[in-house]
């Protein structure tokens, strides 16, 4: 059962509890997001030069 279908769960069971479950996917999709964005975007954009002298 994936997270998305336990928050879903635990809201059928508990109603009043509709805040904390919506609180929980929206950490777990700005996780994700922040997981995308470094390896999509920043991992690739950082190059390392090591031909260059220190002077």
């Amino acid at each position: 059962m994936n997270l998305h279908e336990e928050c879903l769960l635990r809201y059928l069971k508990s109603p009043d509890e509709l805040s904390y479950a919506t609180d929980i996917l929206k950490l777990n999709n700005f996780i994700l997001e922040k997981h995308f964005l470094m390896k999509n975007f920043v991992a690739k954009s950082l190059t390392i030069s090591y031909t260059d002298d220190i002077k």
